[in-house]
């Protein structure tokens, strides 16, 4: 018996090297999978992309250097591979209010940001996604807010915005009247490609914000316009103040935390977390569901991460909606305490082999230029730990994030094709190093896949997700070592065995951009992988 296939080391042929060699050793060229007939690609953007030559600490400015809002910088960005322009605050349109107390005008703002889009449209940057101040503030509505009834946001009942209070709208027609004036200001012009919601919105917004949400859409078709509406949720957290404030309270779960530590029970916490998405899921009726999520902590990964991208993907595949996900590039302090650790090449991978197995089709990066607005009591950015600082110099992080997403557009003609089923967790045991991020997994060792009979494993710990094309009926599984990023050496690297269903011969793996095919042993390829690192793996 020759022994079992070593996949994907580090001196890999280019695909149209191995393959011919593959077809030439008996493999009819007509069953090999073939993708590349197929357009798909990944949507990359980075936010805080734009920078205006000032850092603000504790809302005090410090002149940095001229402003950053170049053509050459903008290139810089696009050639990074980001395909959309989010500036976030800087092309901010403000609401009516705000700009009289600055002494403009939402024109005047507007009048500002169109030679800026010019300039992005001259190189080929056509999307960008605009956040207008007041249209996004639609989304929260006033009246839920500003009650004095003694129950926290998570008790509240949500209220819509057609109503009978003062700043509510009598009918959809006044409220889609409202979202157009705000919209035919800047929609339809080249390069505008999108706007912005309000940012990880609480429980107690769910119907206002689906009013927007779907009131944009409704405008939107009238005038023709080919609006991305951008939104972002909340992920899954233990914190008192997200449990309390953020998610509904739902009978059965604990009101109060009894022991004082901040951190409720998980099953409380994921009850109520459902409930929060399924609230907004039902209220927009959207095309994709997106939130962000930062697992590489200092010194440990977040345990909710994984579950969390668990159900989320979950949630998309039931409702045959898009993946997308807001990802980390950034170090940050929290209250003076390092709460982010610096983002490397081991850590970005693990965070993008995560996303990619979990079918997201976009994935953002919360910074792209260091965040310019730091606070000593709350959020404070390092510099130099975003893609680029903020002097305008490309980090390390650029040139080896550069490098992924293109390897993600090499791979997305492939596995955008296919939609996420399901995901498995393995370890073995005893583990060498702490794994306490597995600690809400429930199904370790027990997930069964649809053509894959076994998955087993020499060390530590593992994931295995299920994707299917369905147009031509073909599965594909990545096997991913999971372990924290931040570990390395022998004693992580591990080799994972994958044993196909006995109708598979043969097998194509893509790892960091490439692919190569294999001739099954007895059903049975083996996965040999450090942290963070992936195959994806086609059996035919």
């Amino acid at each position: 018996m020759k022994k079992l296939v070593h996949i994907l080391l580090s001196a890999m042929l280019l695909s149209s090297t191995f393959l011919a060699t593959g077809c030439q050793q008996g493999l009819p060229a007509e069953e090999l999978p073939d993708y590349s007939a197929y357009n798909h690609q990944f949507e990359f953007y980075g936010y805080h992309s734009a920078h205006d030559g000032y850092h603000y600490t504790d809302l005090v400015p410090t002149y940095v250097g001229e402003s950053f809002l170049t053509t050459e910088q903008y290139q810089m960005y696009k050639d990074a591979g980001m395909t959309i322009f989010y500036p976030q605050s800087i092309f901010k349109i403000p609401d009516e209010a705000d700009a009289a107390s600055k002494g403009t005008t939402r024109e005047d703002e507007w009048n500002k940001a169109k030679p800026e889009i010019d300039k992005l449209v001259s190189i080929g940057m056509d999307r960008t996604i605009l956040y207008d101040e007041g249209l996004s503030w639609l989304g929260l509505n006033e009246p839920v807010r500003v009650k004095d009834d003694g129950l926290t946001d998570g008790e509240r009942e949500a209220e819509g915005l057609i109503g009978e209070a003062d700043d509510q709208f009598d009918t959809i027609e006044e409220l889609d009247a409202e979202v157009e004036r705000h919209l035919a200001l800047y929609a339809g012009y080249p390069g505008v490609g999108g706007v912005s919601l309000a940012d990880e919105p609480k429980n107690v917004w769910y119907k206002s914000y689906g009013d927007l949400y779907n009131s944009i859409k409704r405008v939107s078709e009238k005038n023709g316009w080919d609006l991305y509406i951008s939104y972002n949720l909340n992920p899954l957290n233990r914190n008192e103040y997200v449990y309390q404030e953020f998610y509904p309270y739902v009978e059965g779960t604990l009101q109060e935390d009894p022991n004082g530590t901040s951190n409720l029970p998980f099953e409380d916490a994921m009850t109520r977390y459902k409930q929060y998405i399924e609230n907004f899921m039902s209220s927009m009726q959207p095309d994709y569901i997106r939130y962000d999520d930062y697992p590489l902590r200092n010194g440990y990964l977040s345990p909710t991460y994984i579950p969390c991208m668990q159900y989320i993907a979950g949630v998309a595949r039931d409702r045959n909606i898009e993946f997308r996900m807001v990802t980390q590039s950034f170090g940050m302090y929290s209250n003076g305490s390092l709460s982010t650790r610096k983002l490397t090449e081991v850590g970005a991978r693990w965070l993008n082999n995560m996303i990619l197995g979990f079918g997201a089709t976009e994935i953002s990066y919360f910074t792209y230029y260091t965040r310019t607005e730091s606070m000593t009591d709350g959020e404070s950015f390092i510099d130099d730990e975003s893609f680029v600082n903020l002097y305008g110099k490309p980090t390390n992080i650029y040139h080896f994030m550069k490098e992924i997403m293109s390897e993600n557009q090499t791979f997305a003609p492939t596995v955008l094709q296919f939609k996420y089923q399901k995901s498995g967790i393995f370890v073995k045991s005893p583990t060498l190093h702490p794994t306490p991020y597995l600690d809400y997994i429930d199904d370790i060792n027990e997930t069964t896949y649809a053509k894959l009979k076994k998955v087993s494993l020499n060390k530590e710990c593992a994931m295995v997700n299920e994707l299917y094309d369905a147009e031509n009926n073909r599965y594909m599984y990545m096997a991913m070592n999971i372990v924290d990023p931040a570990y390395k050496g022998s004693g992580v690297y591990q080799t994972i065995t994958l044993e196909f269903a006995s109708e598979y011969k043969y097998a194509l793996a893509y790892r960091d951009g490439e692919r190569k095919l294999y001739k099954l042993d007895n059903g049975k390829l083996q996965v040999k992988a450090a942290p963070g690192e992936a195959s994806f793996v086609i059996p035919f």
